[in-house]
């Protein structure tokens, strides 16, 4: 994928808006069920109102009648664009003699602003919500969600919705009597693109040197005040050498705050600090990847100290670890090196870290002829790992680190299962996932052979940390290893962003209690073995893996619902696992479909001629809780509020924690023009 500079044309965001007269008195729906914002895994975000919304007066409304159902055969009303997955019923009339109208409209921060006119005779207004509009019967639930006197402005806002879920939802407004009586209602329901409430984080920073792909992380931190907190690696800041922003933000919802910027006191032009990032899921440790690192390793590459004499070793990849301290932030914690450093390994290219601060590497580059297994090499070992005449190119490796609570130690190091001894250019450790424990752990091989030739595949291997006079290949164990099926044709390469690298296990994400994976194959076409589904080249998948009874099996394949050549859907992946079963967030950077913010997925249809081409998107994907034995399936589409050419959205993805944000990233466009210029993610 080549980066292109490009000026841009741009459009004002619409807003939604619906307006619907009201129902009279006395015609409200049967009370039940839950009435907060909804949500598919997770507590749902605390809605705020807006200024003069009110509380609820002193009398106790009554609840409304229950009217009675419409005829037999009554036909129901055409949804809404972009509003349902099923028609939604008129909400029918009622006897009350005040119409008023109510409409909807999308604002910042992920919000929905309420309006209606004013009913004479009203005392104050009670507001309630329909959560799923889409399932076409009317549940506004047994509470409701705020009340408004008359006396103040009739409108109400909500934000820090879950997008996804607000497109859904239903409002209903009553007129009340100051004796809870019902005047009139009126409902109105969600419909359009939401755009207008897609959040936007900017930050005047080039970052487009090097065509490195922007990273993204999350976490949860419950130490001193419980913050959600973002991490956004921005490797090709400053010619190369590389950043990480670190923003936080509330709990229940707010804006998103830049708290801390890192970068490496001595960075080099292409170091790309930043090219990976991962939290640790309870928001104390951070890891950054810096493959571009020249230096030399020394001793067991824990906080190296090599010889000023020591010749740098390009491109040879590093790793720099923070941890969190309140009062003072992200500090310096451990510098890593691979003990057998060589040149061009690009060791860094992948990182993962556990709640204990246990670390894991990948260097998808590195050559060395070691046989498949777990080591614990010394330094003294170093030079017979290097490269060689009998080395095998670009196999790769990952190393493990362990936190002793006194520092960091060297534990292990892997080379991948092959099932051909002179295979090379497979690139294991591309792409690391691993649970909060830190015990069940998946590295991607996107050219790996295990089930089709060059297609890629994925090692799961079941991991203790300790007791450390055990040698590590008794604390590793490979549990399995899967394959897509169907084999590839792809020439070898050091790119990252090369085709070599989208195959299986190209993009990795577990859930924190390690019980789900998904793994990308982003240049997928062809026939899917697993479902019979036929793709269009390079349109891309996900397979989706569930631990049950101490095994990993292959569970399900999200694909586009309208797949086109070269969208590369799965290139990046955000997946997490709540009440409500697992969310999983696909990005497909090359998605060229004609429209802006959030789409139903009943609304997505196939589209021919892209525009604009390359923008990007990204598609969020639900489990089932009560039978998490079916697949995942579609919720929505998530584009820019503004897409351009050649945007690449979805280059990075990530989800909050408790799932009730989306946030992606893409490429830095700096136009002062740009009706977003210089952000860094959207939040949806």
């Amino acid at each position: 994928m080549q980066t292109v500079r490009r000026s841009m044309a741009w459009f004002a965001a619409a807003m939604a808006l619906v307006s619907v007269t009201a129902c009279g008195g006395g015609g409200g729906d049967a009370a039940s069920g839950g009435g907060g914002s909804g949500g598919a895994a997770g507590p749902s975000a605390s809605p705020s109102p807006a200024p003069g919304g009110g509380a609820a007066p002193s009398p106790s409304p009554a609840p409304a009648p229950v009217p009675a159902p419409p005829p037999a055969g009554t036909p129901p009303a055409a949804p809404p664009p972009g509003s349902g997955s099923a028609p939604i019923p008129d909400p029918g009339a009622g006897t009350g003699s005040t119409p008023f109208a109510l409409s909807i409209t999308a604002v910042p921060q992920r919000g929905l602003k309420l309006d209606w006119t004013a009913v004479a005779g009203a005392d104050y207004y009670r507001i309630e919500r329909d959560v799923d509009a889409s399932d076409g019967v009317d549940n506004f639930g047994s509470g409701a969600l705020g009340f408004v006197p008359s006396s103040a402005p009739p409108t109400r806002t909500f934000t820090d919705l879950r997008l996804t879920e607000a497109m859904n939802h239903k409002y209903r407004v009553s007129a009340m009597t100051p004796s809870g009586a019902v005047l009139s209602t009126a409902v109105a329901t969600v419909s359009g693109d939401l755009a207008a409430a897609v959040d936007s984080l900017s930050n005047p920073v080039d970052d487009a040197g090097g065509n490195r792909a922007r990273a993204m992380a999350t976490a949860l931190r419950d130490q001193d005040v419980v913050r959600h907190v973002l991490a956004v690696g921005l490797p090709g800041a400053n010619q190369g050498m590389g950043l990480v922003k670190v923003y936080e933000r509330a709990p229940f919802g707010g804006a998103w705050t830049e708290v801390q910027t890192l970068s490496l006191p001595q960075a080099a032009l292409g170091d790309f600090f930043g090219a990976s990032v991962a939290l640790s899921p309870n928001g104390l440790y951070l890891a950054v990847g810096v493959p571009g690192d020249d230096h030399a390793s020394a001793g067991t590459g824990v906080n190296p100290q090599p010889s000023a004499l020591a010749r740098d070793v390009q491109d040879s990849g590093a790793v720099q670890v923070y941890q969190y301290v309140a009062g003072q932030g992200w500090t310096p914690d451990a510098r890593f090196k691979a003990i057998n450093a060589g040149a061009g390994d690009a060791f860094g290219t992948a990182v993962a870290i556990s709640n204990d601060g246990n670390l894991l590497v990948g260097a998808p580059n590195e050559d060395s002829a070691a046989d498949p297994g777990v080591y614990q090499p010394s330094s003294a070992d170093a030079p017979e790992l290097g490269d060689g005449p009998s080395n095998r190119q670009d196999r790769g490796a990952v190393y493990a680190y362990v936190n002793t609570g006194q520092g960091y130690a060297f534990d292990a190091y892997v080379k991948p299962y092959v099932t051909d001894a002179s295979q090379s250019s497979m690139y294991f450790g591309a792409a690391l996932a691993m649970d909060a424990a830190g015990q069940r752990v998946a590295v991607g091989a996107p050219r790996a052979s295990y089930d089709g030739a060059l297609a890629g595949g994925v090692s799961f291997y079941r991991v203790s940390w300790g007791p450390q006079g055990d040698p590590p290949w008794t604390r590793w164990n490979l549990l399995q290893t899967f394959g897509p099926g169907g084999d590839r044709c792809v020439d070898a390469s050091t790119s990252p962003l090369s085709p070599a690298y989208r195959g299986l296990g190209g993009a990795l994400s577990m859930s924190t209690d390690g019980n789900w994976l998904a793994a990308g194959y982003a240049e997928k076409g062809g026939l899917v073995p697993q479902t019979g589904q036929t793709l269009p080249a390079n349109a891309g998948q996900v397979a989706v893996y569930r631990y049950q009874n101490n095994t990993w099996a292959w569970h399900s394949s999200p694909v586009a619902p309208a797949p086109r050549a070269n969208d590369r859907f799965g290139t990046s992946l955000a997946l997490v696992n709540g009440a409500n079963g697992p969310q999983l967030l696909v990005g497909a950077p090359e998605d060229g479909a004609p429209h802006k913010g959030v789409m139903r997925a009943a609304d997505i249809v196939p589209v021919n001629l892209p525009s604009p081409a390359e923008a990007g998107a990204a598609y969020c994907f639900v489990g089932n809780a009560s039978d998490p034995s079916r697949p995942l399936t579609l919720k929505a589409r998530l584009k820019s509020p503004d897409p351009q050419n050649q945007q690449w959205l979805g280059q990075a993805t990530a989800l909050t924690q408790d799932g009730n944000e989306f946030l992606l990233s893409g490429m830095y466009d700096g136009d002062p023009r740009a009706l977003f210029p210089n952000v860094i993610f959207f939040g949806y």
